[in-house]
């Protein structure tokens, strides 16, 4: 045993195992009920896909929409916006901007905090 080792500690090598494929489907908890509230995608590309973000909002779901198509046709955009807001405020639910690409909106007596949790404080 060297100087480093009593100084350091003995290193030891490790050994590392081959990858291992894992199937996710034995760590996943089966749903037995259906659930009372569900998180939808929307990729919205035209006032077309508007009136099924409505419907889900008044199914009581929630849906975060990608405006990201739209980026390049802000007067559509603009359109879409004040009609979600419009939604979120009959519904008496919510609407927020992820980033520039995406918004949520609630349904009937969901908020979305604006406060960003960050370790062990808010900001």
């Amino acid at each position: 045993m060297g100087i480093m080792d009593k100084l350091l500690g003995r290193t030891e090598t490790r050994v590392v195992d081959e990858y291992e494929e894992l199937d996710l489907g034995e760590y996943e908890s089966e749903i037995l009920d259906e659930a009372e509230t569900v998180i939808k995608v929307a990729e919205v590309t035209g006032l077309s896909e508007v009136p099924e973000i409505r419907r889900q909002i008044y199914e009581g779901n929630i849906v975060i929409i990608d405006v990201a198509f739209l980026k390049h046709d802000k007067l559509t955009l603009d359109r879409i916006l004040k009609d979600l807001r419009q939604l979120a405020e009959d519904v008496k639910g919510d609407i927020v901007g992820l980033g520039d690409d995406y918004f949520i909106v609630t349904p009937t007596g969901i908020r979305i905090d604006r406060k960003k949790i960050v370790g062990s404080r808010r900001r």
